[in-house]
């Protein structure tokens, strides 16, 4: 069986745990959540979060078969739960009529109300990996580096594949390759392992950089921290990275929050501090930083997190030349931010299958026929955002936005950005290309 083929959607769920027989499967949970919990207080937290992990899967799931994994603890940990319950179980997954490329988790009310308590259990075990704490000293990379860019890759499906296979046999080759975050459904080990590791880009001259984030951390990010950085000769979740033009700085924004509350982003003191002094001794270099969650958002729910905060004195003295991110599931180009100067850039969209945005009055970029434009607002910048089909949504192309990745030729202080669709044997895979520096 295969757990990255493994799709757990709520129709299923809904069938086992409201439809046949709902009274018996609510008192089991509240049982288990009973025995599992230290006090009454705590078995109404798990049964609140089941509830709303329900919820979210509910209104998540628009087209059931098509991936969705929300940000939303439980909801993403009740998904990695029943995806390996079902494969260890055996013959509980069936094909979704589309090849043997996706499975479906299969179960029965019998099966939930066996599983819940050892998922409450399993949840209630949860606790975060200690964090690594950041290199004292950048390392060097060359004045001439190309490297690539991938965000929200890890659901091993769709376009996920093809993007690697890209870049894995690119003959102008990388020097270095970076993960913006997230494998689905919450990062564990075999989730890691199937959906991320397994189909990594094998590049012998390449140096592989993974940034931590919401979805690896919602099981403690034992997985990411274990096995990920292990694998990339990493030696924490922040990274910095200099040549004779440029400091490339990566984020640890995922760590901070709690296991269990709404992930939007956040830094530690421990990092700022390290930041700061990392970014006062870049001398006359650019500085570009990379994280999962962004810092400002067009499209996105409210960004609530305390980066902008804590770094507030860093943007304002204009020493970010780019912020590269990942966590919203687009690929979105900024302008020049109207505050802090910097130019933002979202790439998301390298795995996770996403809805394109429906913006019929937003007017086509005269400069990238798949990109259309965001004007400015408020305080933020305008920008041109990635509007296309994805063809590895079969039967719902339309619905779903393109996939791909990015990458940056350094050259000297010079810096080009390239966004290509996950094929590049397509001879119109390149959809934009510019020289930022």
């Amino acid at each position: 069986m295969s757990i990255r083929k493994t799709i757990v959607t709520y129709r299923q769920i809904d069938e086992a745990f409201n439809k046949r027989n709902h009274e018996a499967v609510a008192s089991k949970a509240q049982e288990e959540a009973n025995k599992v919990a230290d006090d009454p207080l705590e078995a109404a937290s798990f049964l609140a979060g089941l509830g709303g992990a329900l919820d979210t899967l509910e209104a998540e799931e628009k087209v059931p078969g098509v991936l969705v994994s929300p940000d939303h603890p439980t909801a993403s940990l009740l998904q990695t739960f029943l995806a390996q319950r079902a494969n260890d179980e055996g013959g509980k997954l069936e094909p979704l009529g589309r090849g043997d490329e996706f499975l479906e988790a299969k179960f029965d009310d019998k099966d939930i109300k066996g599983w819940i308590g050892s998922f409450f259990s399993w949840v209630k075990g949860i606790k975060k990996h200690d964090f690594l704490a950041p290199p004292a000293v950048p390392e060097t990379f060359d004045n001439a580096t190309r490297v690539a860019l991938l965000g929200d890759w890890g659901t091993g499906l769709y376009g996920a594949p093809d993007c690697a296979k890209s870049i894995e046999t690119d003959p102008d080759g990388y020097k270095l390759i970076i993960h913006l975050g997230d494998v689905y459904y919450a990062g564990d080990k075999g989730e890691v392992k199937e959906r991320f590791l397994d189909l990594w880009p094998r590049n012998a001259a390449a140096t592989s950089r993974a940034l931590n984030s919401n979805h690896e951390m919602y099981t403690g990010g034992h997985a990411y921290f274990e096995l990920t950085l292990r694998e990339f000769g990493q030696s924490s979740s922040c990274f910095a990275m200099q040549n004779d033009h440029w400091l490339l700085v990566g984020l640890d924004t995922g760590y901070t929050e709690s296991v269990f509350n709404r992930w939007h982003g956040g830094l530690s003191d421990e990092q700022v501090q390290w930041l700061r002094s990392t970014v006062d001794n870049a001398g006359p270099r650019k500085v570009i930083f990379f994280s999962h969650h962004q810092p400002f958002t067009y499209l996105d729910k409210k960004v609530d997190n305390n980066m902008v905060e804590k770094l507030g004195d860093v943007l304002a003295s204009k020493k970010i030349f780019a912020w590269y991110w990942g966590h919203e599931h687009r690929c979105i180009l900024y302008d020049q931010h109207p505050l802090w100067g910097f130019y933002g850039r979202c790439i998301g969209h390298s795995g996770y299958p996403y809805f394109r945005d429906k913006l019929g009055n937003a007017d086509a970029d005269p400069r990238f026929s798949s990109f259309r434009r965001l004007p400015q607002k408020n305080t933020g910048p305008g920008g041109a955002f990635l509007d296309a089909p994805n063809p590895y949504v079969d039967g719902h192309e339309n619905e779903y936005g393109a996939q791909g990745y990015m990458w940056l030729q350094f050259d000297g202080d010079h810096l080009t950005e390239t966004v290509c669709l996950p094929d590049r044997n397509d001879p119109n895979s390149r959809i934009y290309e510019n020289q930022l520096a």
